[in-house]
């Protein structure tokens, strides 16, 4: 298995991923196998790593996560940020990430779908973040109010927010504008903002003022092509307004992709 799961990373050009998936778990074989599509593993699963963190994968959308923010690294995080806000924390792999990784960071987590946010507040607890993560349960939108989250049995990495509607059935979520939650929460500066919110990141970060903007010093955003009538490009120049400049942009046919801004001092 291993010489075959070798022969296949090298071939999808993922050495580099598979050499930190080696350093990071003794796991590495049946786990990059299941990424692979090789094999599977059976859920749930734990997932030990070497510098004592355990994950509870409950399903494979959780390692395909785990794969992008340990081992693809697609959210650079910088050992001297000091204060880190996660927009779309989902079960809390990269609040998790960002806590090793910014040994003195505070960091403020955001997700609003109830069953995740008790998965995200376990991982804090188990791991002992407590005193370093501030767990919000409420999303980031483009004005503050209620919405709604489908209840219908996908990934919890995949659900989005809808506008509340006659008729429409889910969970209810509140919502808070990025400048409330930066005000709400004390932080007068952000080293980083990490956003993941499943296409709502245009109507947040339109809707935010440059004075709130300015706050904060780099932004790892994920963006969705499918979020018409946005575009990727009305978000580029928002943000270029305020200073920010994109310094990494990775995107597939679909418009999908991961982008890293930096705002000039």
């Amino acid at each position: 298995m291993a010489s075959q799961l070798w022969k296949a990373l090298k071939h999808a050009n993922r050495a580099p991923e598979i050499l930190r998936c080696i350093r990071e778990t003794a796991q590495w074989a049946p786990v990059a196998a299941a990424y692979l599509g090789l094999s599977s593993l059976q859920y749930p699963y734990i997932l030990r790593l070497r510098l004592g963190e355990q994950i509870p994968l409950e399903e494979h959308t959780d390692l395909k996560t785990f794969w992008q923010v340990f081992l693809r690294r697609v959210y650079r995080v910088h050992a001297a940020d000091r204060v880190i806000l996660d927009v779309g924390a989902n079960v809390g792999l990269f609040t998790l990430y960002a806590a090793r990784c910014a040994p003195q960071a505070r960091i403020v987590a955001l997700e609003p779908f109830p069953a995740t946010f008790d998965r995200l507040l376990t991982i804090v607890r188990d791991h002992h973040l407590d005193t370093r993560v501030t767990s919000l349960n409420c999303a980031a939108t483009g004005a503050s109010g209620v919405r709604v989250m489908r209840d219908l049995h996908v990934p919890s990495q995949r659900r989005s927010l809808m506008p509340p509607a006659n008729g429409l059935s889910g969970t209810q979520v509140f919502g808070k504008t990025l400048e409330q939650i930066l005000d709400e929460n004390n932080l007068l500066h952000v080293d980083l903002l990490k956003m993941d919110i499943e296409g709502s990141e245009y109507e947040v970060l339109l809707s935010t003022p440059q004075k709130a903007l300015a706050q904060i010093g780099r932004i790892a955003l994920e963006y969705h092509g499918d979020s018409a009538p946005y575009s990727k490009q009305q978000i580029f120049q928002h943000l270029g307004q305020t200073g920010f400049r994109v310094i990494w942009d990775v995107c597939d046919e679909l418009g999908y992709g991961v982008a890293e801004m930096i705002r000039k001092n």
